[in-house]
């Protein structure tokens, strides 16, 4: 399991701040840490992920924790249907063009390492309930202001410095 992306300080920033809605979709689980908090809460999880190896992992942990969180492989909202009040997204932010599975736990793609990204954000609204919110991870690498356009309003809830750029936790609602 080396090859799953580990408890981060990114994963941590999800674990202190997210508020576990009644129905919670995590999209790129990796270790399954957040589906895992939220399940433990109460809440109704759907945790995806591209990578086959993190969902086998998930599957295997949340069965000997005696946790029910439907588990499944998408490549974003590929096999996610229904709504949901919480969407959690800790995606891969970094610049750089990943070539492998394994790249995609931080190469988000391209020059500012947001098109994963950019590519979330023109989808999850259709998965939102009216009042959903979405925790999402961005780094300062980032177009944020440009995705500010989007139908959310963004609200920034920590930032942490780290030795080569920022990330943020921002949370998410939809305009109406």
């Amino acid at each position: 399991m080396e090859d799953l992306y580990p408890i981060s300080e990114d994963t941590l920033l999800l674990l202190d701040n997210v508020n576990c809605g009644k129905r919670v979709l995590e999209i790129g689980t990796g270790n399954g840490a957040v589906a895992i908090k939220c399940a433990k809460e109460g809440s109704e999880v759907l945790a995806v992920d591209i990578d086959e190896e993190a969902v086998e992992h998930l599957k295997k942990l949340s069965k000997s924790m005696d946790l029910k969180i439907q588990v499944r492989v998408s490549n974003l909202f590929e096999n996610v249907d229904g709504k949901f009040d919480t969407i959690i997204f800790n995606p891969p932010y970094l610049p750089g063009d990943p070539e492998t599975i394994k790249d995609l736990q931080w190469a988000g793609g391209g020059e500012y390492g947001d098109e994963i990204i950019i590519q979330f954000l023109k989808e999850a609204w259709k998965y939102m309930e009216s009042d959903g919110e979405i925790y999402i991870i961005l780094s300062s690498f980032n177009r944020i202001e440009e995705m500010q356009s989007f139908p959310y309003h963004f609200e920034k809830l920590k930032e942490l410095k780290l030795s080569f750029h920022k990330i943020f936790l921002y949370r998410l609602r939809k305009k109406v």
